[in-house]
């Protein structure tokens, strides 16, 4: 009877299972969308030499679309064989699936050739690649392990295709006052450890919206001229050209710390690829200039009135009360938001009526930088005193500005408010400028008799001064004075001395980093765990030696922490930990949760024994 009822509760749960399943391929095969990309290992190959077609296809349906339709490549290339790989991951209850497909080829013809695009047709869609140009060249001995580069290597070894930088632009005409976004990404084919701007371009005639980037790269993969480049964006902004003519964007120049193998001592050291048998180069790369010609604005339906104003744009109006009493003050409010040089915006003509005292307006401002867009709101906030009695009209605010999108001019406009005026107090006061409302509110109300009538006295004996709770009250208040002095130089030399304040902050803002890392320290999330990690690091020396993001370079650091008497030991833990990060975010390989576990105590101990040195 025992084994039966076993029997029938396993069947249930087997049944249950099922259904499970059934439903979570259901849910997973929802979903059809795919993307499909194709990249060879290089495209300067020798005659004879061997090269790799990739094709990777990513998305839910991946796991069930048939395997790719190849082109014809038999005038140039021999197919030799094939394989895969395949990566699930189920993040949320979504199942990511990614297949990749490698074709091994041999070349046998001269020439340039171009691989046409790689199709796979899956539920009546077709998806194709982008074809990808190539060229065999003679070759005098057979390789298969050729090197792979397209131009000649310079003195650190590495050719221009390894490691470049490239400028991307959404635009390359637009109008004055219309945004020009540009990207500035590092592509590579090599490990990078460091990155820091050398010079950054001059925007002379531009006005500059720094868009915000995360303090650690995030990289992505991008097919770049048929290769596979790991890509990280490392500058970002829009550029409002102020005139016309032509603009030339002048080039951004880094330098790159690239991780290189050193000459190998052992077959073992090949076997296992040791990073610690490796060294650094410094690599300097810069962008092409890119040349921006910014048309001048169409004449032809400009309003009058139009100040240059250029984007989409809202504006609204509101007062907090429409029936006052003279001498009492009203809150009018103008907000114009939308997508532009938010900035810039010039101050609204507002008619307001010949009987309200209007004051200067308080202005705020909010900029959103998201995406490649610029948006955000710019309010103006006037405080208006009626001094006359009666019916009082504000009239409609317009703007008028140029919308790029539309090519056309465009007049928004508020609506009216009327406020009725009562007779209220004879009482006229001079306002200073610059006041809110709430405070003009509260002029005249800032005296205020306390006591009118003698209090009654009592006479106090001298034994109570003989109390001790007497002299703890006159005491303390020293003691308050002196904490009080404590605090304020405290907090003056953490406004006036910015490496105070850093080196103050520094284990805070660790101990933040350290424990987020902690959340993510799980094989799912490795790369976030580790660019977390490098986060804590490189924060934690940035404030406790106050070297900017840019400035940390290895051999900057190396030489700082030595002269503040910190010991090449904990200096090599310290980078160890440091290149690990980085090697795990470039170069990503499978990590343990153990293994994640036992770097985030070895992290934790660099920066305890660097804190140590550097506040003893």
């Amino acid at each position: 009877m025992f084994i039966e009822k076993n029997n029938l509760i396993g069947l249930i749960a087997n049944i249950l299972l099922i259904v499970c399943m059934f439903g979570f391929f259901g849910h997973t095969r929802a979903a059809d969308d795919l993307n499909v990309r194709s990249y060879v290992d290089r495209t300067v190959i020798g005659l004879n030499q061997q090269f790799t077609l990739s094709v990777e296809i990513s998305g839910e349906g991946a796991n069930s679309a048939p395997n790719p339709q190849l082109p014809s490549m038999s005038d140039f290339a021999a197919l030799l064989g094939s394989g895969s790989s395949q990566s699930i991951q189920l993040i949320n209850n979504t199942m990511s699936v990614s297949k990749t497909i490698n074709y091994y080829f041999q070349a046998t013809a001269e020439g340039e050739f171009t691989i046409d695009p790689v199709t796979v047709t899956w539920n009546g869609k077709t998806y194709s690649t982008e074809p990808i140009s190539i060229e065999i060249q003679q070759s005098t001995a057979p390789s298969q392990s050729a090197p792979r580069q397209d131009s000649p290597a310079d003195e650190t070894g590495l050719t221009e295709s390894d490691l470049f930088l490239k400028a991307v632009v959404n635009k390359k005409q637009v109008y004055q006052n219309e945004p020009v976004v540009v990207t500035y990404k590092i592509c590579t084919l090599v490990n990078i450890s460091e990155v820091g701007l050398a010079r950054t371009p001059s925007t002379g005639g531009f006005w500059v919206e720094e868009f915000p980037l995360e303090r650690q790269l995030q990289t992505n993969t991008e097919i770049v001229e048929g290769k596979r480049y790991t890509v990280a964006t490392i500058k970002k902004m829009a550029l409002f050209p102020m005139s016309t003519g032509e603009k030339t964007i002048e080039p951004l120049v880094v330098d790159c710390q690239v991780v290189v193998r050193q000459q190998s001592r052992s077959l073992f050291d090949d076997f296992f690829n040791d990073p610690f048998f490796s060294n650094t180069v410094v690599k300097r790369i810069q962008s092409e200039p890119i040349i921006v010609t910014v048309l001048p604005l169409p004449t032809a339906g400009k309003p009058p009135g139009f100040s240059g104003v250029v984007g989409k744009y809202t504006i609204s109006c509101s007062v907090d009360q429409s029936q006052v009493e003279t001498n009492q003050a009203v809150s009018y409010k103008l907000k114009i938001e939308g997508e532009g040089n938010i900035r810039t915006l010039p101050e609204p003509d507002v008619f307001f009526p010949a009987d309200f005292e209007v004051y200067p307006p308080e202005v705020s401002e909010q900029i959103n930088r998201t995406g490649s867009v610029v948006s955000g709101s710019k309010t103006y906030e006037f405080v208006l005193i009626p001094r006359v009695a009666g019916t009082q009209e504000i009239k409609p605010v317009q703007l008028h500005f140029f919308n790029p999108e539309l090519r056309t001019y465009q007049t928004i406009q508020t609506k009216e408010f009327v406020i009725q005026v009562k007779k209220g107090q004879d009482l006229i006061m001079a306002v200073p400028s610059g006041l809110s409302k709430e405070e003009i509110q509260l002029l005249g109300q800032d005296i205020r008799f306390i006591k009118i009538e003698i209090p009654d006295f009592q006479k106090i004996g001298l034994e109570f001064y003989h109390k001790i709770h007497f002299w703890v009250i006159m005491i303390f208040p020293l003691f308050g004075l002196g904490i009080a002095l404590v605090y304020r130089n405290h907090i003056k030399r953490l406004q006036g001395d910015q490496a105070y304040a850093r080196d103050r902050r520094a284990n805070r803002l660790a101990k933040k980093r350290l424990a987020k890392a902690k959340s993510l320290l799980n094989t799912s999330t490795q790369k976030e765990f580790y660019t977390e990690t490098g986060k804590a690091l490189t924060g934690f020396l940035g404030d406790k030696l106050n070297v900017d993001e840019a400035g940390m370079m290895t051999d900057n650091v190396r030489r700082l922490l030595k002269q503040e008497g910190v010991g090449e030991n904990d200096i090599d833990l310290l980078f160890d930990c440091l290149r690990t990060c980085d090697l795990k975010r470039f170069s990503p390989t499978d990590s343990s949760e153990g293994e994640m576990k036992t770097f985030f105590q070895k992290v934790q101990l660099a920066i305890q024994a660097i804190d140590k040195k550097l506040s003893g």
